[in-house]
């Protein structure tokens, strides 16, 4: 027998049940009096209450202690709080709301300009061109003017003072030509028989004209006018003045050497009356005078007195017709 009373010490982490308490004290009863019974005890219980504080220990979280262990630098970020990501998320954000308003935007339209009869309109285009639009003209600028192209369409009569720009060339469609600016300051008109007049003062236009077989081109420098028509082109080198260039700048009726049918759409939008003619000789007399807000009653005697012809108004109706030729009924 081994001379520790207690025998076999149960090992760390082992329940010590009652039973095999009993037991040992069983063994000490039978033992010689030479046990000692209250230090073996002592010991026994002892060990229960080390045991006890052991197995009542709550049971650590590994993953607990790893994450607590990490400096903070090294910790895991979660993803939707990163700041790239965010910063993608946001610009992604931005990608689709343009997407969207583009496509829920409308599409360009054409810029049209309009003055009403006597009345004319001073216009600075987006690429830095003056046009003084005559009265009762239409200027239409297509989509993307300025951006993509610099084309309009004339109906009327309107003033350009051009800014020239060789990668995008200014041209004016009016009736069945085309007027195109090399740096230029010029005068278009259109008549409803369809003739075209070009008035040059500065810099070089090109006037184009359709025609069966290839379309007709003059170049017109400053001082030159032209005047365009189904039959082709008459072209009147110098005849334009710088004198003439002022008033036509400034908004002036002008006409210097203008045939009758220029001159009767020219009244029609700046007076709203309509000129008629007898006799028709008198559609091949030219007409030269300045008109610098005169009245319509001055207008028509000023063409009476030039002409040398008598003139009748009726309402908005000018009658002109040769010395001795009754009045139309």
């Amino acid at each position: 027998m081994s001379d520790d009373p207690t025998g076999s010490v149960p090992e760390e982490g082992t329940s010590v049940r009652d039973a095999a308490l009993d037991a040992m004290l069983a063994r000490w009863a039978a033992a010689p009096d030479s046990v000692d019974v209250e230090s073996a005890l002592a010991r026994v219980t002892a060990r229960r209450r080390a045991e006890s504080v052991t197995t009542s220990a709550p049971a650590t979280d590994d993953l607990a202690v790893r994450r607590a262990a990490r400096p903070d630098a090294a910790r895991v970020v979660p993803l939707w709080q990163r700041t790239t990501f965010r910063v993608a998320a946001a610009l992604i954000i931005v990608a689709g709301a343009t997407a969207v308003w583009r496509s829920s935007s409308p599409p360009e339209r054409a810029v049209t300009y309009a003055t009403t009869t006597g009345l004319s309109q001073e216009i600075r285009l987006a690429d830095g061109t003056a046009v003084r639009l005559g009265p009762a003209s239409s200027l239409e600028l297509a989509p993307g003017f300025g951006r993509t192209h610099r084309h309009l369409t004339l109906h009327g009569e309107a003033w350009f003072e051009v800014t020239h720009d060789d990668a995008m060339p200014f041209a004016i469609k009016v009736g069945a030509a085309t007027v195109q600016d090399v740096g230029t300051a010029f005068l278009v008109r259109e008549s409803l028989s369809r003739e075209v007049s070009v008035r040059v003062t500065e810099g070089i236009v090109t006037l184009t004209t359709p025609a069966a077989t290839k379309d007709t081109t003059v170049t017109l420098r400053a001082g030159d006018g032209a005047v365009a028509t189904p039959a082709g082109i008459a072209v009147a080198t110098g005849a334009v003045s710088a004198t003439e260039g002022a008033a036509l700048a400034s908004g002036h009726l002008t006409f210097a050497d203008a045939s009758l049918t220029e001159v009767q759409d020219a009244l029609r939008r700046w007076y709203g009356v309509t000129l008629v003619m007898s006799d028709s000789a008198l559609a091949a007399r030219r007409v030269t005078a300045d008109f610098t807000n005169e009245p319509v009653s001055r207008v028509t005697a000023v063409l009476g007195l030039t002409l040398g012809v008598a003139v009748e108004t009726r309402g908005d109706t000018i009658e002109l017709r040769t010395v001795g030729t009754p009045p139309r009924p």
